[in-house]
């Protein structure tokens, strides 16, 4: 199993730097580290003790460990968990033991997670499919004339007094988003470096290990619904939540499979033989908005905790949206869109290859969240796919690369690698152990700082990104922002960028970049109320500076930058110019500049005439 493994590899860690003085990003290091990983999972397997699965909980996170395995075993290995699983809710005064206990007499229980404040959830996890069957045979309808009889694997668990349940469980409301971040913001002020602060980042913010067991079962749970009308069908989660930067309440992308012939290797035609009767539709498209509009009409009627269907059929990629009312999660079905689960292969792989991907593209990301370069509405925002590729572009373009381009993944790729998907060659490798270590010791907090600094340089006018190559290319269009597909090569992967977010992208990368020059960036102070003041990360997360707090406020500091940016005061940023990169090395001029700017400011409010 991985748990054994992933705990070997923390000690291995552990030892190796105390006792040799090996850094966690020595190249030497990681050499070891993936020999000693890779024996250890083609090794034979240990059982965890039951002691070790009961004492897993919903916000427990997987141990940190150098995982070797494919992407497609990962995958199989979740599916096959979820298959085993029922998800029960707890009905009056019914607690956990009394659930379990009653559902031991079935099969021995592997591991449940128990989670919600309204009302509790127990996702129980079976050792075999068989305990799960005679679970589900001893379940029973309230009243089959006052609901639709639908079997799944959503129960509700009932005990003799649980009509005397008169006490109402009073919950908190739900926290803001500004509540939210002054608790991760105290936590990572507590931190001792802003390397530190990065991994404390990443541990707050990931998805748990009850949390990643609760979207493969929401996506079974959905297969079952739809497997009465598509035999052999299966639908895959895609995007964050199985991409490697999947966050806390992130939503559920799952893709339709319904695995007809045309995702098996092509065989030679032969006759005679036999062929199924089935509708024609005028196009493809047209295929997928009806299955979809079918699917949602099924979920909407028949399968519970299913609610607010909404049907975005003319999309460019049409999808069915909904709400999974027993865990909480905000869903997207689509099919037709298998690129897309390779893309977030992709990802993945990228993850894994260095441990220091992922805390830096969870910092990036939380940044454009905070900032609102990000959204989850429609529109000319970047989208988290486009920034986590800008994150993978740096690493591939700096001096000393940190991953690889894709290319070269592709050449290091087996026969049984080989992958068509719509004519288009997305070939990668799924061995992990073959993928070359980087040369590059950077620490997370240095490349993070360097992002900022490279973007806040970069020629978005005449350039783009190209990532199966790791290099610069030419625009091909007069799109704001144009990033190659990695798969769809013909296509811009962030064509809905707008001027206008791009532009803000590129202001807030330099004001973060400015900041970190800042000789007070990384050095905490007790504030007036004895709080700690923000610092290091905190300080580029919120956009709090103690020093630009004092000069001016926002609306004042965007111009001047672009006025020392460009040595031209009169610019005019809103045709979309991108000029060269502020020079925060020159401290004194900047300082004057500011200094003059303000006494302006002050002497145009004194007359009368605000901005």
């Amino acid at each position: 199993m991985a748990a054994p493994m992933l705990r070997k590899g923390a000690v291995l860690r552990l030892c190796l730097e105390r006792n040799h003085g090996l850094s966690g990003r020595s190249s030497v290091f990681y050499k070891f580290m993936r020999r000693c990983t890779t024996q250890a999972s083609n090794s034979d397997t240990v059982e965890p003790s039951e002691h070790e699965i009961s004492s897993n909980g919903l916000n427990d996170v997987p141990s940190p460990g150098l995982d070797l395995r494919r992407f497609t075993d990962l995958q199989d290995q979740r599916r096959q968990e979820a298959l085993r699983s029922v998800l029960v809710r707890h009905v009056g005064k019914a607690t956990e033991e009394e659930l379990t206990k009653f559902c031991s007499h079935f099969g021995e229980v592997q591991n449940s997670f128990t989670y919600g404040d309204k009302e509790q959830y127990t996702l129980l996890e079976y050792t075999s499919k068989g305990s799960v069957h005679s679970l589900l045979n001893t379940a029973h309808f309230r009243s089959v004339l006052e609901v639709v009889p639908y079997r799944s694997r959503l129960l509700s668990f009932r005990t003799s007094n649980w009509m005397n349940s008169s006490s109402k469980k009073h919950s908190v409301g739900e926290m803001t988003a500004e509540q939210r971040f002054s608790i991760l913001a105290t936590k990572l002020c507590a931190a001792q470096s802003m390397e530190e602060q990065m991994r404390v980042l990443v541990r707050e913010t990931e998805l748990s290990e009850g949390e990643t067991r609760l979207r493969f079962l929401v996506c079974s749970l959905v297969e079952d619904a739809i497997t009465g009308h598509f035999p052999g069908c299966i639908v895959h989660p895609f995007g964050s939540s199985v991409n490697g930067f999947g966050n806390k309440g992130c939503d559920l992308d799952m893709y339709l499979n319904l695995n007809v012939e045309e995702h098996k290797p092509k065989k030679k035609k032969s006759f005679p033989r036999m062929e199924y009767e089935v509708k024609t539709v005028p196009t493809e498209r047209a295929a997928t908005q009806n299955l979809l509009s079918t699917v949602g009409q099924g979920l909407a009627e028949f399968v519970p905790s299913c609610r607010h269907v909404q049907y975005i059929l003319n999309a460019r990629c049409p999808l069915v949206k909904f709400m999974h009312e027993a865990t909480g999660i905000q869903c997207d079905l689509t099919s037709n869109n298998s690129i897309a689960l390779k893309s977030s292969e992709l990802l993945n792989l990228y993850s894994r290859i260095d441990p220091r991907v992922a805390p830096l593209v969870y910092a990036v990301r939380h940044w454009a969240r905070l900032h609102h370069v990000t959204s989850n509405m429609p529109g000319g925002w970047i989208t988290n796919f486009s920034l986590t590729a800008l994150v993978i572009f740096f690493l591939q373009y700096t001096d000393k690369p940190v991953v690889p381009r894709i290319d070269a993944l592709k050449e290091l790729a087996d026969k049984t690698d080989t992958c068509i998907l719509e004519g288009n060659d997305c070939t990668l490798v799924s061995d992990l152990t073959k993928v070359p270590l980087s040369e590059n010791t950077d620490s997370i907090d240095d490349l993070l700082l360097e992002f900022f600094e490279f973007y806040s340089n970069f020629n978005f006018r005449n350039c783009g990104l190209n990532l199966r190559t790791g290099e610069i290319q030419e625009k091909q269009n007069f799109d704001a922002l144009y990033i190659q597909n990695p798969f769809e090569q013909q296509l811009n992967l962030s064509k809905n960028v707008s001027m206008h977010q791009l532009e803000k992208f590129v202001q807030l990368a330099r004001e973060a970049a400015w900041m970190a020059e800042q000789p007070d960036f990384l050095q905490p102070e007790v504030g007036p109320k004895g709080g700690v003041t923000p610092w290091g990360l905190v300080s580029i997360l919120s956009g709090y500076n103690k020093r630009k707090r004092r000069l001016m406020d926002q609306k004042e500091f965007t111009p001047i930058l672009d006025s020392i940016k460009s040595g031209n005061s009169t610019r005019n940023s809103s045709h979309g110019n991108v000029g060269p990169r502020i020079n925060i090395t020159e401290p004194v001029r900047f300082k004057s500049v500011l200094k003059s700017a303000k006494s302006r400011v002050n002497k145009r409010t004194k007359n009368g005439n605000k901005r």
